[in-house]
């Protein structure tokens, strides 16, 4: 057991290291870990914040395939033909190291954890903590898993449909087999039921997680299956603990011109995590923002000058919440109040949606330029909704996800396009690309079934 755990722990710190050096004041955080087999609750807690595996592994793959960024001709063509094929959604074959593993190391972790905790002896409020705080973990990197891997929840054909492997032990002589899309869910809203009766209402750090944490994540686990009363509930549960935005008026111009303006565990964080740097030479950081995304910023929008920056003609995004060049993962109040504004416009409480909306866009742009919405219908409502969704939540591993549950959900026709070298790539709404492949590797170790192109 011990010299599995040290090689997959040695693994995981290896492949994340490689795509963190823009973060390495950052790593100097991270509590000292331990390789040796836990056998104590501090061990326990010391695997769990190890922020190099916990917190940095979330899958990065949705936002590579979404809109909300461009390669240039000459970009494009400087990339490998796995990026290409990645880009373009014509599908490739890859291998380790990818997303896929990254988000097993977490799971794994997880698991060494669980399997030893009823063994060792300690406090039990303690105990609790520690089981709450992986079962969040698990459950966090699932359901981002699921938004990449698996279709868009069917009630029709969740009962078959394929979704990820649900790992539920460390011991690796298990055979790794698919779950099927509704009983992924059932385990993600299970384990984080459980979780937010274990941990407190805030962590001692963002880093960890908490009840407003696990508030947060089933509001987004019910959102993107389409129970939006439930989605509403907890999103709510979550802004009565912690409710705090950022006023984007208190930057000065200075600030407004720093490379990244926005500071890491700000006062929005919920919980802090990062997307992967596993797909370097297609990462979005490096593409440039879409230009009618970027058009959409009016002039007296604050977010026009904190989130992006001039770069061969167009633009590209600084406004991460990480304060790095990586990409913000985790989950923060504006989230929160955008889900609420949401939900309760969808269940037909348009005024007290267009409310939340208000109250977050006040901060957002220049003093005495706000006009607040009011007297809009249901779909005028959540047409400018979603539009601000974009707005605010661009780049946090979001998108695709939205993407999804638009189409499926309210009916859209969403299709993704690209042009490159006179020629149109296109993802139609719906389409079975929408649940990525499973790594070439992994299909032909495991024998599970691959997704359909």
């Amino acid at each position: 057991m011990k010299t599995n755990y040290t090689i997959i722990t040695l693994l995981g710190i290896f492949m994340v290291l490689c795509g963190m050096l823009s973060c390495s004041k950052f790593l100097e955080e991270k509590s000292n870990f331990s390789l040796q087999t836990p056998n104590t609750l501090e061990s326990l807690q010391g695997i769990l914040d190890n922020s190099i595996d916990m917190n940095m592994n979330v899958p990065v793959f949705g936002d590579i395939h979404s809109d909300d960024y461009f390669f240039t001709e000459k970009e494009f063509n400087a990339v490998d033909d796995q990026s290409r094929g990645f880009y373009t959604w014509v599908g490739f074959p890859y291998n380790y190291p990818d997303d896929w593993a990254l988000m097993y190391v977490p799971v794994y972790q997880v698991n060494v954890v669980l399997d030893a905790l009823p063994k060792v002896g300690g406090i039990q409020r303690e105990k609790d903590r520690i089981k709450g705080a992986a079962l969040f973990y698990r459950a966090y990197q699932y359901l981002q898993g699921m938004w990449v891997y698996a279709k868009a929840w069917d009630p029709k054909t969740s009962d078959t449909d394929l979704g990820i492997v649900l790992r539920q032990t460390s011991d690796q002589s298990v055979p790794s087999t698919r779950s099927t899309v509704s009983a992924c869910y059932r385990q993600i809203i299970g384990d984080l039921v459980t979780a937010v009766e274990l941990l407190p209402e805030l962590a001692e750090s963002p880093m960890r997680p908490s009840k407003i944490a696990c508030y947060g994540a089933l509001s987004r686990t019910y959102l993107s299956i389409g129970k939006y009363d439930s989605a509403y509930y907890y999103s709510d549960k979550a802004l009565k603990i912690k409710e705090d935005l950022i006023d984007y008026n208190d930057f000065s111009s200075t600030d407004l011109s720093k490379p990244y303006p926005l500071t890491r565990l700000n006062k929005e964080t919920v919980f802090y995590a990062q997307l992967t740097t596993s797909y370097p030479n297609l990462h979005p950081s490096y593409g440039l923002v879409d230009t009618l995304l970027y058009a959409s910023y009016g002039d007296n929008d604050i977010r026009k000058a904190l989130f992006f920056k001039a770069r061969n003609g167009y633009y590209s995004f600084k406004g991460n919440y990480t304060s790095a060049f990586n990409l913000f993962g985790g989950m923060a109040t504006d989230e929160l109040f955008l889900t609420r504004a949401e939900t309760s416009i969808r269940m037909g409480n348009v005024d007290s949606g267009l409310d939340d909306l208000n109250g977050l866009l006040t901060k957002r742009i220049k003093k005495g330029k706000f006009t607040p919405y009011v007297g809009l219908n249901q779909e005028e409502a959540l047409k400018l909704i979603k539009k601000e969704r974009r707005k605010q939540l661009l780049m946090r591993g979001l998108r695709w996800m939205d993407i999804k549950r638009y189409n499926k959900y309210d009916g859209e026709d969403l299709k993704l396009l690209r042009y490159i070298d006179g020629s149109k790539y296109e993802l139609e709404s719906n389409s079975n690309r929408y649940a990525l492949p499973l790594p070439t590797d992994i299909i032909l170790l495991t024998g599970m079934e691959q997704n359909p192109l």
